[in-house]
C-alpha cells in the first residue's frame, strides 16, 4: 500500500490545480524513435504495464538519454511553507482588524460631528424663534399704545387684539 504524505489531504486541491507541475516527459524531450529491422515472432514481447516513478529524462554531452530522478520535497518543506502562509495568514487577518477598527472610530467621529452640527442648528432655530415671537410681541405692544393713545377704549383693544400669555 503506498503511503501519502501527511499533509496530502491539505494540499492536494491547492497542487492539482497547479500550472507549473512539470510533466514526467514531454516530446521534445525524447529523441524519435528508431526503426529496427527485426521479426517481432522471435522476440518474445509481453504487453504487461510498467511502473513508472516520478523521473525526468535529461540529455548528457552523448547520445544516450540519463534518467534522473527528481528531488522530492520533504514533508518538513510543506509543513515550514504551512507554518509561513498561516503566519501570513494571521497577520492580515490582524491587520485587517486594525484596519476595521480605524474605520469605526472614524466614523463614530463623523456622527458625533454630525450630532454636535445638528444641536447647533437645533439650537439656532430656537433662538430664531424666540427672537421672532419677541419682535411679534413688540409689534403687537406697539399697536396696542397706538391704539390706546388714539382715544380707543380698553374694553375695545382687548376685543381686537387680545393678549396670550
Amino acid at each position: 500500500m503506498n503511503q501519502r504524505c501527511p499533509y496530502y489531504y491539505e494540499l492536494v486541491d491547492v497542487m492539482s490545480d497547479r500550472a507549473s507541475t512539470t510533466p514526467l516527459s514531454t516530446t521534445s524531450s525524447i529523441r524519435p524513435l528508431e526503426i529496427i529491422d527485426c521479426e517481432l515472432s522471435d522476440s518474445r514481447v509481453d504487453n504487461k504495464p510498467v511502473a513508472v516513478d516520478t523521473i525526468s529524462i535529461k540529455r548528457t554531452t552523448g547520445d544516450a538519454p540519463t534518467l534522473k530522478k527528481k528531488p522530492r520535497a520533504s514533508p518538513t518543506s510543506f509543513s515550514s511553507e504551512l507554518t509561513k502562509l498561516s503566519q501570513l495568514k494571521r497577520e492580515q487577518l490582524h491587520s485587517d482588524t486594525r484596519f476595521k477598527d480605524k474605520q469605526c472610530d472614524i466614523e463614530e467621529r463623523k456622527i458625533n460631528l454630525m450630532e454636535k452640527e445638528l444641536d447647533k442648528r437645533l439650537e439656532a432655530l430656537q433662538v430664531e424663534t424666540d427672537h421672532k415671537r419677541m419682535q411679534f410681541m413688540a409689534d403687537l405692544l406697539r399697536q396696542l399704545l397706538n391704539l390706546a393713545k388714539k382715544g380707543v377704549s380698553q374694553q375695545d383693544i382687548d376685543n381686537l387684539l387680545p393678549m396670550q400669555d
